[in-house]
Protein backbone atom coordinates (compact mmCIF):
# COMPACT_ATOMS: atom_id res chain seq x y z
CA UNK A 1 0.00 0.00 0.00
CA UNK A 2 2.73 2.21 0.40
CA UNK A 3 4.03 1.78 -2.90
CA UNK A 4 0.13 3.24 -3.97
CA UNK A 5 0.40 6.38 -1.83
CA UNK A 6 3.82 7.17 -3.12
CA UNK A 7 2.56 7.02 -6.73
CA UNK A 8 -0.68 9.01 -5.84
CA UNK A 9 1.29 11.72 -3.75
CA UNK A 10 3.91 11.90 -7.09
CA UNK A 11 1.37 12.55 -9.54
CA UNK A 12 -0.82 14.94 -7.31
CA UNK A 13 2.96 17.25 -7.85
CA UNK A 14 3.88 17.43 -10.54
CA UNK A 15 2.15 19.25 -12.55
CA UNK A 16 0.95 17.35 -16.36
CA UNK A 17 2.42 18.42 -19.62
CA UNK A 18 0.29 19.95 -21.60
CA UNK A 19 1.33 21.51 -25.25
CA UNK A 20 1.72 25.17 -26.46
CA UNK A 21 -1.54 26.45 -27.45
CA UNK A 22 -0.55 26.95 -31.52
CA UNK A 23 0.83 23.22 -31.11
CA UNK A 24 -2.04 21.48 -33.01
CA UNK A 25 -1.83 24.70 -35.99
CA UNK A 26 1.62 24.01 -36.34
CA UNK A 27 1.04 20.44 -36.86
CA UNK A 28 -1.77 20.41 -39.23
CA UNK A 29 0.52 22.82 -41.45
CA UNK A 30 3.19 20.30 -41.69
CA UNK A 31 0.79 17.65 -42.96
CA UNK A 32 0.90 17.07 -46.60
CA UNK A 33 -2.26 15.39 -48.05
CA UNK A 34 -1.59 11.92 -48.98
CA UNK A 35 -1.63 10.95 -52.90
CA UNK A 36 -4.27 9.65 -54.49
CA UNK A 37 -3.35 6.44 -56.22
CA UNK A 38 -5.36 5.17 -58.97
CA UNK A 39 -5.20 1.26 -59.88
CA UNK A 40 -4.92 0.44 -63.38
CA UNK A 41 -6.07 -2.43 -64.72
CA UNK A 42 -3.71 -5.47 -65.10
CA UNK A 43 -2.07 -6.64 -68.24
CA UNK A 44 -3.29 -9.50 -69.58
CA UNK A 45 0.40 -10.86 -69.95
CA UNK A 46 0.91 -10.47 -66.12
CA UNK A 47 -2.24 -13.17 -65.65
CA UNK A 48 -0.49 -15.23 -68.33
CA UNK A 49 2.96 -15.17 -66.45
CA UNK A 50 1.57 -16.30 -62.87
CA UNK A 51 -0.68 -19.34 -64.65
CA UNK A 52 2.29 -20.42 -67.08
CA UNK A 53 4.34 -22.23 -64.47
CA UNK A 54 1.19 -23.83 -63.50
CA UNK A 55 0.13 -24.92 -66.69
CA UNK A 56 3.88 -26.10 -67.70
CA UNK A 57 3.74 -28.22 -64.47
CA UNK A 58 0.11 -30.07 -65.27
CA UNK A 59 1.38 -30.53 -68.65
CA UNK A 60 4.67 -32.31 -67.70
CA UNK A 61 2.82 -34.47 -65.39
CA UNK A 62 -0.05 -35.06 -67.80
CA UNK A 63 2.33 -36.32 -70.56
CA UNK A 64 4.77 -38.07 -67.76
CA UNK A 65 1.14 -39.57 -66.42
CA UNK A 66 0.24 -40.83 -70.14
CA UNK A 67 2.97 -41.77 -71.18
CA UNK A 68 4.18 -44.33 -68.33
CA UNK A 69 4.21 -48.18 -68.12
CA UNK A 70 3.48 -48.56 -64.87
CA UNK A 71 1.36 -51.28 -63.71
CA UNK A 72 -1.09 -49.25 -61.94
CA UNK A 73 -2.10 -47.08 -64.66
CA UNK A 74 -2.82 -50.28 -67.14
CA UNK A 75 -6.04 -48.46 -68.26
CA UNK A 76 -4.13 -45.29 -69.63
CA UNK A 77 -2.61 -45.90 -73.06
CA UNK A 78 1.20 -46.12 -72.44
CA UNK A 79 4.81 -45.57 -74.63
CA UNK A 80 2.66 -48.71 -77.10
CA UNK A 81 -0.09 -46.45 -77.71
CA UNK A 82 2.18 -43.17 -78.20
CA UNK A 83 4.42 -45.25 -80.97
CA UNK A 84 1.56 -47.22 -83.02
CA UNK A 85 -1.32 -45.00 -83.34
CA UNK A 86 -0.52 -41.22 -82.23
CA UNK A 87 3.01 -40.82 -83.90
CA UNK A 88 1.75 -41.87 -87.54
CA UNK A 89 -0.95 -39.58 -86.75
CA UNK A 90 0.86 -35.98 -86.17
CA UNK A 91 3.52 -37.22 -88.88
CA UNK A 92 0.23 -37.56 -91.42
CA UNK A 93 -1.24 -33.82 -90.18
CA UNK A 94 2.05 -32.23 -90.84
CA UNK A 95 2.47 -33.69 -94.06
CA UNK A 96 -1.36 -31.71 -94.77
CA UNK A 97 -0.16 -28.40 -93.28
CA UNK A 98 2.83 -28.66 -95.18
CA UNK A 99 0.59 -28.76 -98.04
CA UNK A 100 -1.56 -26.27 -96.93
CA UNK A 101 1.58 -23.89 -96.36
CA UNK A 102 3.07 -24.86 -99.92
CA UNK A 103 0.68 -21.70 -101.33
CA UNK A 104 2.21 -18.61 -101.74
CA UNK A 105 -0.71 -16.76 -101.03
CA UNK A 106 -1.17 -18.73 -97.23
CA UNK A 107 2.62 -18.66 -96.75
CA UNK A 108 2.32 -14.71 -97.39
CA UNK A 109 -1.03 -14.31 -94.89
CA UNK A 110 1.16 -16.22 -92.14
CA UNK A 111 4.12 -13.53 -92.74
CA UNK A 112 2.05 -11.31 -92.46
CA UNK A 113 0.57 -12.44 -89.67
CA UNK A 114 3.23 -13.29 -87.47
CA UNK A 115 5.19 -9.80 -88.58
CA UNK A 116 1.56 -7.94 -87.07
CA UNK A 117 1.77 -10.28 -83.61
CA UNK A 118 5.40 -9.42 -83.13
CA UNK A 119 4.75 -5.73 -83.52
CA UNK A 120 1.72 -5.33 -81.34
CA UNK A 121 4.23 -7.25 -78.49
CA UNK A 122 7.00 -5.31 -79.12
CA UNK A 123 4.63 -2.36 -79.19
CA UNK A 124 3.00 -3.41 -75.82
CA UNK A 125 6.53 -3.95 -73.99
CA UNK A 126 7.69 -0.22 -74.46
CA UNK A 127 4.74 1.42 -73.86
CA UNK A 128 3.74 -0.11 -70.36
CA UNK A 129 2.25 2.22 -68.01
CA UNK A 130 3.34 2.45 -64.51
CA UNK A 131 0.32 0.19 -62.22
CA UNK A 132 0.66 3.82 -59.86
CA UNK A 133 -0.46 7.10 -61.74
Amino acid sequence: MEENDFLRKLIQQSPLDSPSDDFVDRVMINLKPAQEQVGVKKSFFLYVKAVLPYALLTLLFAVVYATSDLPILNWLPGVEYLQNSLFPYLGSLLAELKNAFASKYVSFGFLIGISAGLLFLIDRFFSRRSTIQ
